[in-house]
């Protein structure tokens, strides 16, 4: 047993002398919670002493509901623990087997196991690197690029005929930044630079340091700014809580009106990223689509693609950027998770990460050399923009493979955000302290609606920590090579075969065999699925989204409905996400459709992740496939259906969609498999076969997924060049 197993018992053991666990608790990871929300410990928290311990059991009674997530995310971390001491094979359970579906459809994914294919080789820990003698036989591509070469996916495109299926054998060479090239080629230049706003020399006061004297703006109305303040702060600080309301309009935009933005200041450059990104937030929604795509208006509102909106007030805030963007504080961190915030609206992947990298590497210094009082407000603000940069760096290194700066290290140092100001903020408010004028602008009863989104952001944490074992377990280690080999071209390219061969009939010699024991032997002997990971992960899934507080909470059958708020009041009866919402935009409350589709669409994502080796074995080894497996599969392919993300109203305001790469990358993958359930034997007999999804939802889909896809192309890269595919592929009219 590790070092972190032993803690974690050891702490099981003092809470539940304390009579706070009952021992079926204490085997679970639950912990009773004060408000009737259950949470959780961590088995193995080791970054806080025995003393920070007893004090914190002294004051849990006193905190308030604004700790659940936190106590989710400690119950996450125990199951993690749980897993880490596993004794798992390849195969499984003793027997090799496979996991079972209790359940079909909507239900739960919760899995039984039974007889399938025997265990062959040990799965290394989560954490272990690559054994030195593992040498993969291509350039690493990110999870959703594999499915390209997946041998299967790899033969039809070649037999297609698409002729940007020639670009396949460069990606064999060089992987994903293959894709990366295609990004970088898209934004050659820098966002326009020649937008800014008029302005005038003010006298604030003696010029300090041979600064120049700072300017007003006269095109900037109070009306505006408190405008694109609130705008900002009820959209993306929702998604990103990065700055607090009150102290951003009492201290910094105050002192602005009456002293002016001057070079060398933060707060300047802070308040113009949040007017920029205001200014996104109400034309993103309410104003007229950038273009018009396939006779249909894009999802990008507001000024033009090249363009966009807010971009006067953001060309003024990077002009005064680099007087400060050397430091090291937590203004800086806020300034370019800002930045790298309105880089994403615009569709700028490259510079977003090269602003999250400037973000990253700021706080870890702040971090490491600064001391902080984490119970303070300024200290809550470091865990915020700390793990907003941890959620960042995810994302994009593991859609895109771009380098890590190390910040995900520091994890057991930075504890979670409570935030602690919202007492705070609900006086000021009633008192009127929430505005520029004096006036209330936001009631106590919005207040309290507002506050349930930072659980959003903490669910987001939790379940970041679960994809990425995912990703390192499932997909990443050498066991993966196993379970989803790719393609691997013979040392040719396509063209290279003899005349007397086909593509299809090399690749048939190489995927398939008569028996099962053939088949092990072919493609490096394939290993199947990893069982006994898949069968973890999907608990450990099912235990986060069912330990959500009730403002979170939804089921599979009822994913399009409008989350439950408030209890005592009744949801509405029309859904909240639809594959159409009409002529007319809808702006709703605290970025409500944005921010839940987020979270539950990242959840079928990681559920559809665990799956995807049951895909993977339909494709190739179908002559293996038992029963459990066909189960699987479905399943597999039921997560990635109608995702809320994809679906109106949040498909037509993509300037408000946080990360829009990610989904770009995996939509691809996805628009792959689903072409193949129509033209694969064995998927398509599973689709007809299990009633796990319907055909009619795989159908719907294709549609909103290829939308998607043909509107983000005119800003994206790689999805550019994935509708060269794509188009033909589906049989699409080339547009006009």
């Amino acid at each position: 047993m590790n070092h972190h197993a032993c803690k974690g018992k050891s702490r099981v053991r003092k809470v539940r002398a304390a009579g706070q666990l009952s021992d079926k608790e204490a085997d679970a990871g639950l912990v009773s919670y004060p408000d009737g929300n259950p949470g959780l410990q961590p088995a193995g928290h080791h970054s806080r002493t025995e003393h920070q311990q007893a004090s914190e059991q002294d004051d849990v009674q006193d905190q308030r509901k604004d700790k659940t997530m936190v106590h989710i995310l400690d119950a996450l971390n125990r199951l993690e623990n749980k897993f880490d001491n596993l004794s798992m094979t390849s195969g499984g359970s003793p027997d090799g087997s496979t996991p079972s579906i209790g359940t079909r459809g909507t239900g739960s994914s919760s899995m039984s196991m039974t007889t399938s294919k025997p265990s062959q080789n040990a799965i290394p820990p989560p954490t272990s690197e690559y054994p030195p003698t593992f040498q993969k036989p291509y350039q690493h591509l990110t999870v959703p690029h594999k499915i390209i070469l997946w041998p299967g996916i790899y033969i039809h495109l070649l037999n297609s005929g698409i002729p940007a299926a020639s670009d396949l054998q460069y990606v064999l060479e060089e992987g994903t930044h293959w894709f990366i090239r295609r990004e970088m080629a898209k934004h050659p230049e820098p966002l326009p630079s020649k937008l800014g706003l008029p302005c005038f020399p003010i006298n604030a006061g003696p010029h300090e340091h041979g600064r120049a004297a700072n300017v007003a703006f006269p095109t900037l109305t109070i009306q505006q700014i408190q405008e694109y303040s609130d705008a900002y702060f009820n959209t993306f600080n929702v998604l990103y809580p990065l700055l607090n309301r009150e102290a951003f309009m009492n201290g910094i935009v105050s002192r602005l009106l009456h002293e002016g933005y001057g070079d060398g200041d933060t707060g300047s450059v802070l308040a113009l990223m949040v007017f920029a990104l205001g200014k996104v937030a109400v034309e993103g929604v309410l104003h007229r689509p950038a273009s018009v795509v396939n006779g249909q208006p894009s999802g990008f509102r507001g000024g033009t693609i090249e363009e966009p909106p807010g971009l006067e007030f953001f060309n003024e805030a990077r002009r005064r950027h680099g007087f400060v963007m050397t430091q090291c504080t937590l203004e800086n961190v806020q300034i370019n998770l800002l930045q790298a915030t309105y880089y994403e609206a615009t569709a700028r992947h490259l510079d977003f990460w090269r602003s999250t990298v400037s973000a990253s590497m700021a706080c870890q210094v702040l971090i490491r050399c600064q001391p902080i009082d984490w119970s303070t407000a300024e200290g809550d603000l470091v865990k915020r923009a700390y793990w907003t940069c941890v959620l960042s760096e995810d994302l994009y290194h593991l859609d895109l493979d771009l380098p890590q700066t190390g910040i995900h290290t520091m994890e057991d140092e930075v504890p979670m955000p409570y935030f602690q100001q919202v007492q705070e903020q609900q006086e000021e408010d009633q008192t009127g302290g929430s505005s520029i004028s004096g006036s209330s602008t936001v009631g106590a009863g919005a207040n309290e609606e507002r506050s349930h989104f930072q659980y959003h952001f903490l669910a987001m944490i939790a379940l970041r920590r679960l994809i990425a074992r995912i990703h390192n377990v499932l997909h990443e280690c050498e066991r993966a090579m196993q379970s989803e080999p790719l393609w691997q071209g013979l040392g040719s390219s396509p063209n290279d075969e003899p005349e007397d061969s086909t593509t299809g009939t090399l690749a048939h010699q190489k995927l398939t065999a008569s028996t099962p024991q053939a088949a092990g032997e072919s493609f490096d002997d394939y290993g199947g699925p990893p069982v006994a990971v898949i069968r973890e992960m999907v608990r450990q899934l099912d235990s986060w989204r069912a330990l959500l507080p009730r403002p979170l909470q939804w089921t599979d059958n009822d994913k399009f409905d409008f989350p439950a708020t408030d209890p005592l009041m009744r949801r509405p009866n029309e859904p909240l996400f639809s594959m159409d919402q009409g002529p007319i935009p809808i702006r709703h409350r605290y970025n409500l459709d944005v921010v839940t589709a987020q979270l539950r669409t990242r959840f079928y994502y990681a559920r559809f992740m665990m799956y995807r080796p049951f895909v993977y074995k339909a494709l190739h080894f179908p002559e293996l496939m038992t029963a459990d497996d066909c189960n699987c599969c479905a399943l597999a392919i039921k997560s990635v259906c109608l995702w809320p993300l994809a679906m109106a109203p949040p498909k037509n305001k993509k300037r408000l969609v946080p990360h829009m790469f990610a989904w770009t990358q995996s939509f691809m993958g996805i628009l792959l498999i689903l072409r193949l359930t129509t033209v694969n034997e064995c998927l398509s007999r599973i689709i007809d076969k299990t009633n796990v999804v319907g055909r009619q939802e795989i159908e719907s889909t294709t549609e909103i997924m290829l939308d998607w896809m043909r509107d983000v192309k005119q800003v994206d890269g790689i999805a550019e060049w994935s509708w060269g595919i794509l188009e033909p592929l589906y049989g699409l009219q080339p547009e006009q």
